[in-house]
């Protein structure tokens, strides 16, 4: 005899459950009918085609207008790998010691020693021409920070761009006479002509780098006097700067005006320069002149 198993009752929830699964799946059902039945069905239909198109056109135009309008919002470089500092200003700072126009320049006919002061402090006139500071210099760097993250600055250094060379001798000097500046800055002093030039304090002397470090907020600035020295070799240098940002070290060089280095030199015994604009004396003074003034120190030439 066959043992046939009997059916188990099916509940009433059940049976409707599965009455619907084999019912016909109404039009444009996807879930049912699947992806591939629904996109024929599409194409049969031009109206809804189209506008399935130009909705996406839409969408697609609205949304790089909008990120354009977000761009547009922000700060030109905010988001430039290696950009988080920018350079406002590299300045010689007035009355900041004697200028050194080498022989063979064009850059010194000057007929007073007013116009001669005023040239060398002129920033348009430095770019353009030679000439190297004698003995110290104070130059200021300014600078602001551009991204919303701190921008850490954890090195600023002279380099030198070559072996420094012997002293200067010939050319024409102008009297500069040093003032001294404080205020709320970063006072930085450096012997470029030393063995390893380095950036100190000019509070206690010692290497500011060292321990320190400079934070640039966005929209922050920092003005930074570094004084140069020289005792005799005539050197050429540029600052570098490292930084970081965006959790990345980057770098940059920092030049004076003009895209040129800096240029320094010592003083010489005596007084060798064809002419020196002499402030005391308020005129040129040449070599001999000097030599009157070492017996007459109220001497100055007519």
């Amino acid at each position: 005899m066959t043992r046939q198993r009997a059916e188990e009752p099916v509940e009433p929830e059940e049976a409707a459950t599965v009455a619907a699964t084999d019912a016909p799946a109404p039009a444009g059902d996807v879930r049912r009918r699947g992806v591939l039945p629904w996109a024929v069905s599409l194409l049969k239909k031009p109206t809804a085609w189209v506008a399935g198109v130009v909705l996406l056109a839409l969408g697609a135009t609205f949304g790089s207008g909008l990120q354009n309008l977000f761009t547009g919002l922000l700060p030109e470089g905010w988001s430039d790998p290696g950009k988080g500092i920018q350079l406002v200003d590299v300045r010689r700072q007035a009355m900041s010691g004697p200028v050194l126009i080498p022989d063979g320049s064009s850059a010194a006919p000057f007929k007073s020693v007013a116009q001669a002061m005023k040239a060398v402090n002129d920033p348009d006139w430095q770019a353009k021409h030679e000439w190297y500071a004698v003995e110290s210099v104070t130059w200021e760097v300014t600078l602001v920070g551009r991204h919303s993250e701190d921008v850490v600055i954890t090195d600023l250094r002279p380099k030198r761009s070559a072996p420094c060379t012997s002293i200067l001798r010939q050319g024409t000097l102008v009297e500069d006479e040093p003032q001294g500046e404080g205020g709320d800055k970063i006072l930085l002093r450096t012997d470029v002509g030393a063995p390893v030039p380095a950036l100190t304090s000019e509070t206690d002397g010692s290497p500011y780098f060292t321990s320190r470090t400079v934070i640039l907020s966005k929209g922050e600035t920092v003005v930074i006097p570094i004084t140069a020295t020289s005792s005799g070799p005539t050197c050429r240098w540029v600052l570098e700067v490292d930084y970081v940002d965006h959790g990345k070290r980057e770098s940059m060089t920092i030049k004076a005006p003009g895209d040129r280095e800096f240029g320094i030199t010592g003083t010489p015994d005596g007084h060798p320069y064809a002419l020196t604009w002499s402030v005391s004396c308020g005129k040129a003074m040449r070599p001999k002149d000097w030599a009157e003034h070492e017996k007459d120190q109220d001497y100055c030439p007519r």
